[in-house]
């Protein structure tokens, strides 16, 4: 008896399997799908239509699941918009019957030739130049940028940069995303000289000092060539070699012996340096949805000379979340190792230099060898507009968008300064101890990828001030 049922289960077995199997076929195939037949593309005057396919989610004689497609479509035009080649995209499906479809694609280019005059600060930020320098008109930067974005219709820019105001500069970036076939490799170089007649040689109660002079009293060069590798839509690979020489005055070197090493007024170094770039941002200039994730190695002077010999990791993650309708929160954490403890001052960078910035904290710098800095950001879309201007000649500036975001946020930072010197006394009051801020503000976001940020900040010795900066904080 018990080999019989042993026989009935086996048999059963053997006779369940195939219908489970053929009842998950048949679950597949009613799956509905579509195929694209080909691929349709307006509107790149000058683009190349192998840059727009080379951001695409698709490819002629892909099938589609028709549940996936408006997600697949949406990333297709963020990857399109995210190349800062087009005002506008729009992609959709259409074909002659239920299954097989053309993707069209319709794009609106920008400007891509600018000369723009520059009306810049010497100062950090805003705040700084209006409250610390009393808003002296003497020091904005005066100047012109050209910029050729798109040359040869390949995504290619060339941008000068000319300054002769407070400081003198000329700099130069020539951007090639695309060096081969594949669209996998790409290279930029950049060459640079500044002049500068006001240094800030120290840091002094957590604020940098300056010193003036009538003649030129730091002078830097710099040229490198950084390669770029971007073997999958999300992920780039970079790798950098740059040279710099730098000459200070020797007034600069009686005020502070460590701003380069060792009282020299010359510091000449190789730097090389690698970046692991993953970006999975919906819009770059202003993520609203997705994530961010980048890690950078930079070892500066290679043991050839004793100028430098400073190696320093950093490290970003960024995720960005919508929720219910029109709301949107936004973290991030950041970080920074350096060796050895003892650095030169003008290579020493904590917190406070460009957008590793505390809120609360715009008026100060935080020198040191390590740092963690952490923010959260909730923020509500207010208004959503299109100014449309009808009878302006320029079609490309027939339609203006503005974003509107009020937003409340809160940051912590903390920076690690082992410096024994008498010059790291002047950074002991924010340096090795917690440092929260937080506030309210507003976004202002609009075309050519411009953000305007008015916030009302509050740091840990309740200061607080409304403070102005134009490019997103996360």
């Amino acid at each position: 008896m018990h080999s019989i049922l042993k026989h009935i289960i086996l048999i059963g077995i053997l006779f369940i399997c195939p219908l489970a199997h053929y009842a998950q076929t048949q679950d597949s195939q009613t799956e509905e799908y579509i195929i694209i037949d080909s691929i349709h593309i307006v509107g790149n005057k000058k683009t190349k239509e192998h840059i727009l396919l080379r951001e695409l989610d698709f490819n002629v004689g892909d099938t589609i699941v028709i549940e996936k497609l408006d997600a697949r479509i949406l990333l297709t035009q963020n990857r399109l918009f995210n190349t800062s080649l087009f005002l506008e995209t729009n992609t959709y499906i259409e074909g002659k019957d239920s299954i097989h479809k053309t993707l069209h694609v319709t794009v609106k280019e920008r400007f891509y030739t600018y000369v723009i005059p520059i009306i810049g600060l010497a100062d950090r930020n805003f705040n700084e130049w209006w409250v610390q320098r009393n808003h002296n008109l003497s020091r904005l930067e005066l100047g012109m940028s050209f910029l050729q974005k798109n040359m040869r219709g390949r995504n290619e820019s060339l941008k000068v940069k000319t300054e002769f105001g407070f400081t003198k500069k000329i700099e130069c970036t020539y951007t090639i995303p695309y060096l081969t076939t594949s669209r996998k490799l790409g290279l930029i170089y950049y060459v640079g000289y500044i002049l500068n007649k006001q240094v800030a040689y120290n840091t002094i109660r957590n604020k940098l000092f300056y010193i003036e002079d009538n003649s030129f009293i730091r002078e830097r060069f710099s040229s490198g060539l950084t390669f770029t590798y971007r073997g999958k839509f999300y992920i780039e690979h970079q790798l950098g070699v740059t040279y710099f020489n730098n000459h200070i005055g020797d007034t600069i070197v009686t005020l502070n012996p460590t701003y380069f090493s060792n009282a020299h007024t010359k510091q000449e170094y190789i730097s090389l340096k690698y970046a692991f770039i993953r970006d999975h941002r919906d819009i770059r200039y202003y993520a609203l949805k997705g994530s961010y994730i980048r890690f950078d190695v930079e070892q500066m002077g290679l043991g050839i000379n004793k100028d430098i010999f400073l190696t320093s990791l950093k490290g970003e993650i960024s995720i960005f979340q919508p929720f219910k309708k029109k709301f949107y929160l936004a973290t991030t954490l950041k970080g920074k190792y350096s060796s050895p403890i003892n650095q030169p001052y003008f290579n020493q960078r904590g917190l406070g230099y460009d957008k590793e910035a505390i809120s609360g904290y715009e008026q100060y710098v935080v020198d040191g060898q390590k740092y963690l800095l952490s923010k959260v950001n909730f923020k509500y879309k207010l208004f959503d507009w299109n100014v449309n201007l009808n009878n302006f000649p320029e079609k490309r500036f027939a339609k203006i968008p503005l974003m509107v975001y009020f937003k409340t946020y809160v940051d912590m930072g903390y920076v690690w300064d082992n410096r024994s010197s008498v010059y790291a006394l002047g950074n002991i009051h924010y340096a090795n101890t917690y440092l929260p801020g937080g506030g309210f503000g507003l976004d202002f976001v609009t075309y050519y990828d411009f953000v305007i940020r008015v916030e009302y900040s509050v740091n840990r010795d309740m200061q607080s001030g409304v403070f102005i900066n134009f490019k997103a904080t996360i």
